[in-house]
């Protein structure tokens, strides 16, 4: 397997647990959380600081002087970027941060990336992306088996469900100009109500077996 994986997630569909399975089965790295370390061993900025900007678009309130223009990308801006870099909003200078750690980590060879908008940063890579989602009240029944949200009842969790989709959501479709979620967008989407998180990884790994596999007689 030489292929990069990406898989975006909605939160409470078991994204995180489909990659962690998915990268053991495959035997390559897994990188979601720590990405997050390793952006703060190669840069300025404070781990607990990178955990509370992740996956958050920039506000009015932190605003630099210039902005990363939305859909131009890392790749085809970064000289101009990183001039800037100073000026930029602190959550501008911790996406080109962690999306160095994600090219970084991609050039490296096979391995599993969880979100941050690794399947756009990595766009003219050869990656395979998935995106894992699942309805409303499995989410929540599975976020709240978890004893971090263990106090939470059902309504604060399809409140927090919802609010943290919406975070993700506003940070993709800043930093890429294209629509999170939207199948266009993947390779494969999986609903983990229908397969469940073991049946997400074996579908995975069948499609990674077919991808881009050539067949003898054109498609009807």
């Amino acid at each position: 397997m030489n292929h990069v994986i990406t898989i975006g997630r909605q939160f409470g569909s078991g994204g995180h647990e489909v990659g962690l399975r998915l990268s053991k089965r495959l035997g390559i790295p897994f990188y979601d959380k720590e990405l997050l370390t390793l952006t703060a061993e190669n840069s300025r900025f404070a781990e607990s600081y990178l955990t509370k900007m992740d996956e958050q678009k920039p506000s009015l309130l932190n605003m630099g002087t210039t902005s990363l223009i939305p859909g131009a990308g890392v790749a085809t801006s970064r000289e101009v970027v990183m001039n800037q870099f100073y000026s930029l909003s602190p959550t501008d200078q911790v996406f080109l941060e962690k999306s160095k750690v994600i090219q970084a980590l991609a050039q490296k060879g096979p391995c599993v990336i969880i979100g941050r908008c690794a399947d756009y940063i990595l766009r003219d890579c050869d990656t395979i992306d998935f995106f894992i989602h699942a309805d409303i009240e499995d989410r929540i029944s599975r976020k709240l088996a978890l004893e971090e949200h263990s106090d939470n009842d059902r309504a604060k969790m399809e409140k927090i469900i919802r609010n943290t989709d919406k975070s993700r959501s506003k940070y993709y479709e800043y930093y890429t100009h294209q629509k999170w979620g939207d199948a266009d967008n993947y390779d494969l989407s999986v609903n983990t109500s229908s397969v469940g998180i073991d049946g997400a990884v074996e579908v995975i790994l069948k499609f990674i077996e077919e991808f881009r596999k050539k067949t003898i007689m054109p498609d009807k």
